[in-house]
């Protein structure tokens, strides 16, 4: 530390040298305008949907939603048409489809022909309430074009898949938009839902807190400063140490070809809070006595940064272990996340102990050292927290054994599960829309169903369409199913069309050559969404509204179990779609999650024992780091609040910043130990002389965690109010539950000093 005093400005340009490579790629920094990235990477089932899609187009749709009542007028249905031709022109568009363009099939014995549903539309009320029941009559059009009420006509656009293109969705809505926006005299409000509006407001939302969190987290970390040291120059230090290390650990995304997305957001709050930390471990030491006792302000800053150096070394490296634990993870952003966050870690112990020491020696000594109050509030209080745990050990032992417990119990209670409605707070204008599609025509969730023969034209055989037909038939009574459809619809429909409209010949002919006959007649490309070229591979559309991977999970398992009870030799039959890759996810990220936290605890609990060198004191360091993070998984069961995308994240990190505070606790208890004292004086001096940077550090994560709560993002919110409470009972863990144990195990004959 010597060497870094001496050398001031030698150290202080090589700190600004190691940060200009970085801090100049920070306006190269970029956000994306989708959330495609939450994909699982070369897993089977996204190998097979890609192929899936290669073959019936891409799946992606949004619904225009529209009410009128009455609907069926002939301004109504010509405005319809208006707007849905006019979208129709929009680049990226790969389909639209509603009753303005939809076709119908009018037969009569032995003949049918297809023409557009609203090839001509009346004027007279009997021939236009005719055309409405028609359209409620029809099954392809029933909650996929129209309400049941007749009431709301859906306008769905199918959109074509741009991975090269990032922005794509954002330009095509903006478009679709100034299309409504022309007719918002005649339509009233307009309903937007659907995976490209989903995807859209998820990504725009992330843009919304990176501008929200940064600024927040500036004022509210410069006011603790200040309030914590009441210092306006070490205030200005802290802030301009904490804006190099954010830098550039910013300018490490497009470095890594990393962009800003819903996980990596929090990244830049997080980092600045952490590196406020050490800067806080730091500044705890910087008194007038010791300047007295070291003699010169550089010889000062020396012994203060070599009392602190092996502990905020070590609560750097079990941080960044607990981040970088995370990369286990299958899911590309939570890699990223770990990738960046850890090196925000060796950002800030790096400037914090080699740019922040010469830039302090540039300030006059009086207006760095402050003067030691010992008897202030916080100290004060401390002292008495010291008194209360030796008089109440045994108390608090139980106590916290007891909460462990519950919290326990209470874990099992925690839902795995990502919830697509449930990333949006009830009053946010893409969750009410969703609400309205989904009330009044179908689910905007997708799971689909491939059929494949092993015979060409094996779907023109009535014995295969049948075996569609019946698990059709089974989809539809599923909780959450609100629409399916395959080609099975369109061949019954022709067949009751070929029998003058007959309702009792609304089924699949019994005679194989009347199939040919019927796809000879139907001159239209509907049907191209649910069977190839060749006959010979089938799909099965089906529309949910059930937005929870656990209920989709139950859903997916009882449609497995059922086509295996199938008699389907001749057919190769599996489940694909947007839901079964969301239920993927999910259970790759709950095992990532396992994984990732052993590991981490692992790691850091040898880190731990090889620091301390003691069996005793390692075992003892388990404790206040065990403790939060069960009672988080407690909180979450108590509180319904469910393990996603988000909450996955909290275990991994909590583990590595919690054990920081034991890290100097444990350290300064090792110290008065050596100084001979016993356990109980060791302990009492740890609480008085860690316990302030303890708190106010703890205080800090609770700033920058709290600022997450001005997230649009539920995940967001629940991140970091979870992790808050973590800090704040990490807190309890280091200041009353360890000391408690450490006296309750010495009364069982625990030798701590035995070092």
């Amino acid at each position: 530390m010597n060497i870094i005093t001496r050398h001031k400005y030698l150290f202080l340009f090589l700190s600004i040298l190691v940060a200009l490579p970085f801090l100049i790629h920070l306006p190269k920094v970029k956000t994306v305008d989708n959330v495609d990235y939450f994909t699982l990477e070369n897993h089977p089932d996204v190998l097979f949907y890609e192929k899936f899609k290669q073959i019936f187009g891409n799946d992606e749709f949004f619904v225009i939603a529209i009410k009128k009542d009455p609907l069926f007028t002939r301004e109504n249905l010509e405005l319809l048409k208006q707007i849905t031709n006019d979208i129709e022109q929009i680049n990226g568009v790969r389909k639209v489809k509603s009753l303005a363009n939809v076709n119908d099939t009018i037969g009569e014995d032995d003949f049918f022909m297809v023409r557009p549903f609203l090839e001509d539309i009346p004027e007279e009320p009997d021939d236009l309430n005719k055309l409405k029941q028609s359209a409620l009559d029809n099954p392809l059009y029933l909650k996929n074009f129209i309400s049941t009420d007749g009431k709301t006509a859906a306008i769905v656009v199918s959109v074509y898949e741009k991975p090269e293109d990032p922005g794509f969705r954002k330009k095509l809505l903006k478009e679709c938009d100034a299309v409504l926006e022309k007719y918002k005299d005649r339509t009233g409000k307009v309903f937007k839902a659907g995976w490209t509006t989903t995807n859209l407001y998820l990504s725009q939302y992330m843009k919304q807190d990176i501008a929200t969190f940064i600024p927040i987290t500036y004022i509210l970390i410069t006011l603790a400063v200040f309030f914590f040291f009441r210092n306006i120059y070490l205030t200005g230090v802290a802030v301009l140490n904490i804006s190099i290390c954010m830098g550039s650990t910013m300018g490490l995304f497009p470095i890594f070809g990393i962009t800003l997305n819903n996980v990596t957001t929090i990244v830049p709050p997080l980092v600045m809070a952490l590196a406020l930390c050490d800067i806080v471990h730091i500044f705890s030491h910087l008194d007038r006595q010791v300047l007295v006792e070291s003699g010169t302000m550089e010889k000062a800053i020396a012994n203060t940064l070599k009392k602190v150096f092996l502990p905020c070394f070590l609560t750097t490296l079990t941080t960044a272990v607990g981040f970088i634990s995370l990369y286990l993870s299958d899911i590309p952003p939570i890699k990223d996340f770990a990738v960046v966050a850890s090196c925000g870690m060796i950002f800030e112990f790096f400037f914090s102990f080699v740019f922040m020491p010469p830039f302090l020696l540039l300030f006059n000594e009086n207006k760095i050292f402050h003067k030691k109050k010992d008897k202030g509030t916080l100290h004060s209080r401390l002292k008495k927290t010291s008194g209360f745990v030796f008089e109440y050990y045994k108390p608090i032992c139980i106590a916290g054994l007891a909460l462990i417990i519950a919290s326990l119990w209470l874990s099992s209670m925690i839902r795995v599960e990502t919830n697509l409605l449930d990333y949006f707070k009830r009053t946010d204008k893409v969750r009410q829309s969703i609400g309205f599609v989904e009330t009044n025509l179908a689910g905007i969730g997708t799971l689909d169903i491939s059929l494949v023969s092993k015979t060409q034209d094996g779907f023109k055989s009535p014995e295969n369409l049948k075996i569609i037909e019946t698990i059709q038939e089974y989809s539809s009574g599923l909780e959450g199913v609100d629409k399916v459809m395959s080609f099975v619809d369109f061949i019954k429909d022709m067949n009751q069309s070929f029998h003058n409209e007959d309702p009792e010949k609304l089924k699949i002919p019994d005679s194989k050559a009347l199939i040919p006959q019927y796809l000879l007649l139907y001159d239209s490309d509907d049907i191209d969404d649910f069977i190839n070229e060749s006959f010979d591979h089938a799909r099965i559309s089906l529309r949910l509204s059930h937005h929870s991977t656990r209920d989709q999970e139950k859903m997916i398992q009882s449609l497995r179990q059922f086509i295996d009870g199938l008699n389907t030799d001749d057919l190769e039959i599996r489940i694909t779609g947007r839901a079964l890759q969301d239920v993927n996810t999910i259970d790759s990220l709950v095992k990532g999650q396992i994984y990732s936290l052993a590991t981490a605890a692992c790691i850091i609990i040898v880190i731990m024992f090889f620091v301390l060198r003691s069996v005793s004191l390692g075992f003892l360091s388990i404790i206040p780091n065990l403790f939060p993070i069960i009672l988080n998984f407690g909180i979450m069961g108590a509180l319904s609040v469910s393990l996603n995308t988000a909450t996955a994240l909290i275990a991994a990190v909590a583990i590595g910043i919690a054990v920081d505070d034991t890290i100097h606790f444990l350290s300064q208890v090792k110290s008065n130990l050596m100084a001979h004292q016993d356990i109980k004086a060791a302990v009492a001096g740890a609480i008085l002389t860690k316990g302030k940077a303890i708190v106010l550090s703890s205080l800090i994560l609770c700033i920058g965690f709290g600022v997450m709560a001005f997230s649009r993002f539920v995940p967001t919110i629940n991140f970091g109010a979870l992790s808050a409470v973590i800090m704040i009972t990490a807190v309890i863990g280091d200041i009353l539950i360890l000391p408690s144990a450490a006296l309750y195990l010495t009364r069982w004959g625990v030798k701590f000093h035995k070092l």
